[in-house]
């Protein structure tokens, strides 16, 4: 699982395959909620607010 900004996305999906060998799904942060998960404060690459989970 990723939570990435837009300029990192690429890169998740990329890292997803390689591990997982299948395509992610890919959520933008705003339209999903999540009762026992609290969004990251910052992308996994990077500092910046997420904006993108990518499973």
């Amino acid at each position: 699982m990723y939570v990435v900004c837009s300029k990192h996305v690429e890169d998740a999906i990329e890292e997803f395959v390689d591990v997982y060998e299948q395509p992610p799904d890919l959520y933008e942060l705003d339209t999903i909620t999540f009762t026992e998960w609290t969004t990251p404060s910052c992308c996994h690459f990077c500092d910046t607010v997420p904006k993108y989970l990518i499973v």
